[in-house]
């Protein structure tokens, strides 16, 4: 009979102290929030509706627009010079740290790279991001005390990112919602103006539920297979097939400008080189960036992109000099002798406007295509296909040179920004006698396609200096000049971005 009353006694006391917290997690125990949502087990809290935009705090605000998508947690913004909402004024120079526009780095939260670096639910992350503030009303920036503030980069202002997707409703914070539904890892989330009230717990529960860079799931942007294995033409025909995949490269490191090599190929099917721009980052190893050096041939392995902001390229290099046979080292590539292939020039190749702009090629390339059979077995096809490209995307990124080329016109960008000196010269092409060019027999002032239409093309300069003074258009216009430089793009026109000096010879 005692064992049966202590027994009994230990079973009330062990009821009497579960039940309290049994009641304490179907109560949700949220400090407050709104429940609701099951998520692994738990109740959901939507932190970002209980978040309130206070146009009247002593915060600073800024009304913009997207003006360039980086990733996650970076984008840069516009502001709106005309807005009733905030009080910007263009004649301040309020952004001039970042030229006129505003790179911001957002407060609270660090998403995955996928830009320099590319890391497992970076693309996904960017994508939540860029969905977000795409076709919205109102986007505002706000600081996090009384003053716009400049992270370590010295460029990027760190900022709160409010967003109306439609008029009338409420601004939502992108920062507590990326960080809510886990797209990003704690970045001082708890030292700020709404960190411990939002920020912090809607970190904490998207931990807790196991949500995208807390959970054990597949990121389907994120190619976790062997690095597959092209040309540079291969790549260029088919960039988006091999969208976010990593593959690997050979060619020769042309030119380097803001972290990327430009890198180059030569096709003996075309006569052509082909070519894409590399992005390594901000912080490559020191045995990265040695090899990384114009003029070196290299063999690298990244992941391959093709977006709206940066064209085609590649990102995400790495070495590891503890891992020499890891299948995604970088190498400078040796030749027969074992003698690594550096101080090889770039080509240079010579073209003319009317080719540049009007000619057409169509280069060859393998493609094998993979289906099932009527029984469910694996079929792989392979056939060669055609590809037609206008000569100046075929040749994006590489290095090309015009000669006698006269500068009809000229324009230096001076909208305040980091372009500001940049040149633009508009040319024609004369011949070897210092004669205008003739199509079909018709001679005109400008370049032309078979059909006799006037085309022109754009030699653009990045800034150039010389002895510290900035180089003005005057000492191009109404010259004739041999150009050399990398193939570019701009609104949809290729043109021919030169950012040497000493790449432009003026003839007379």
């Amino acid at each position: 009979m005692k064992k049966c009353a202590k027994l009994l006694a230990s079973l009330l006391l062990a009821t009497f102290f579960v039940i309290p917290v049994m009641a304490g997690c179907a109560g949700g125990s949220n400090g407050g929030g709104q429940g609701g949502q099951q998520q692994g087990g738990a109740d959901f809290v939507d932190y970002v509706s209980q978040l309130h935009l206070d146009l009247d705090s002593e915060t600073v605000k800024q009304e913009v627009t997207v003006r360039q998508f980086i990733d996650g947690d970076t984008t840069h913004f516009t502001p709106v010079t005309n807005s009733t909402l905030t009080n910007y004024d263009a004649n301040k120079d309020t952004f001039a740290n970042t030229y006129d526009y505003i790179k911001a780095r957002y407060i609270a939260v660090n998403t995955p790279e996928s830009t320099g670096d590319v890391e497992k639910w970076g693309k996904t992350a960017s994508n939540f991001t860029r969905e977000k503030l795409t076709d919205v009303h109102s986007i505002i920036v706000e600081s996090d005390d009384s003053n716009w503030n400049i992270d370590t980069t010295g460029e990027r202002y760190t900022v709160w990112i409010w967003y109306q997707k439609k008029e009338g409703d409420e601004y939502r914070n992108l920062n507590v919602e990326l960080l809510q539904n886990g797209y990003g890892f704690a970045q001082n989330t708890e030292t700020n103006r709404y960190g411990t009230q939002y920020a912090l717990p809607a970190l904490l529960q998207a931990k807790e539920n196991k949500l995208i860079v807390y959970s054990n799931e597949k990121d389907p942007n994120f190619y976790e297979g062997a690095p597959i294995e092209l040309t540079l033409k291969e790549l260029r025909c088919r960039i988006d097939d091999y969208k976010q995949k990593t593959v690997r490269v050979e060619g020769v490191i042309t030119t380097q400008m803001d972290n990327n090599i430009y890198l180059e190929e030569y096709d003996p099917e075309t006569g052509l080189y082909f070519g894409i721009v590399v992005f390594y980052g901000y912080n490559p190893s020191s045995f990265l960036r040695k090899m990384l050096t114009i003029g070196n041939r290299v063999s690298l392995c990244g992941t391959a992109s093709n977006s709206e902001e940066f064209g085609a390229q590649i990102s995400g290099l790495s070495y590891d000099p503890r891992n020499l046979d890891d299948p995604k080292n970088t190498y400078v590539v040796k030749d027969k002798d074992g003698n690594e292939m550096v101080d090889q020039s770039p080509a240079f190749a010579e073209t003319n406007i009317v080719d540049f702009m009007t000619k057409k090629v169509e280069p060859s390339v393998e493609v094998t295509t993979v289906t099932e059979d009527e029984d469910g077995n694996r079929v792989e096809k392979t056939e060669i296909k055609k590809f037609p490209l206008n000569y100046g995307n075929a040749v994006m990124n590489t290095t090309i040179s015009m000669k006698n080329l006269y500068v009809k016109e000229a324009y230096t960008t001076n909208n305040g920004g980091e372009n500001t000196g940049a040149i633009s010269l508009t040319c024609y092409q004369l011949d070897e006698d210092g004669v205008e060019v003739t199509v079909n027999g018709k001679k005109i002032k400008v370049a032309a396609d078979s059909n006799g239409n006037a085309v022109t093309t754009v030699v653009r300069t990045t800034v150039l200096k010389e002895n510290g003074e900035l180089v003005l258009q005057s000492r191009f216009l109404y010259k004739t000049i041999n150009a050399k430089g990398i193939v570019d793009q701009y609104d949809g026109v290729c043109q021919l971005k030169v950012h040497l000096l000493d790449y432009i010879e003026i003839l007379g």
